[in-house]
């Protein structure tokens, strides 16, 4: 299934006959040309403040309607991380007035896992940093300078294995950089992003089984 968040609202693309009847509040729409304009659409005009909304788009083949949905839009591939500390802490900044986890652009030549770890050093003002295995990739949807973009971000566990000072990214607008305790972090209410929230429970709950970090 690709999951795919438009104006905070999930567009959802799965060859899953089960997935028609798990998801709530989901709008169906045909594997069709007009029938993906028309979600796009309908989801970058619905009020962000609506919560549990979205749409479904049952198909046969994910990977052949995807390409097809992201035809649409140029394309970015970014990457980042679920940063945690040794006490099991995962780290969070606040860009823009809201948490959020950092990652950034990656840089045409440069592989995921090296942008990945660039970017959480660039954004926190950290040096040392072990990379962990890889947990998923999101995808965004958002508009630039009128051109839609499509970011996809690949995502990996990280471990900072000693206390250490952080330095904000001013010009990325991180203003703090914070540990949070995975037991008193309530993720549905926290002033985030659909698609962090979305990264940090499949973080949470791939870790419970076992620990990724090497």
């Amino acid at each position: 299934m690709y999951k795919i968040f438009i104006n905070e609202h999930p567009l959802l693309i799965s060859s899953d006959s089960n997935d028609v009847f798990k998801q709530r509040n989901m709008r169906l729409m045909d594997d069709d040309e007009e029938s993906i304009n028309k979600a796009i659409e309908m989801l970058e005009n619905t009020d962000r403040s609506i919560r549990n909304f979205g749409v479904l788009i049952p198909t046969l083949n994910e990977l052949e309607t995807f390409q097809r949905f992201k035809s649409r839009f140029s394309e970015i591939t970014a990457a980042g991380g679920v940063i945690y500390n040794q006490d099991s802490d995962v780290l969070l900044i606040k860009r823009q007035g809201r948490w959020d986890l950092p990652k950034g652009k990656k840089d045409e030549q440069e592989k995921v896992e090296s942008a990945a770890v660039r970017e959480v050093k660039e954004e926190c003002g950290i040096k040392k940093l072990i990379l962990g295995d890889f947990i998923t990739k999101s995808y965004h949807c958002y508009n630039m300078e009128n051109v839609k973009v499509l970011k996809i971000t690949h995502w990996f566990n990280m471990l900072i294995e000693s206390d250490t000072e952080f330095k904000p990214q001013g010009e990325e607008n991180i203003t703090e950089v914070k540990w949070f305790k995975q037991k008193d972090l309530d993720i549905e209410k926290l002033d985030t992003y659909n698609s962090i929230r979305e990264i940090l429970n499949f973080a949470f709950a791939q870790n419970k089984e076992t620990s990724k970090i090497k």
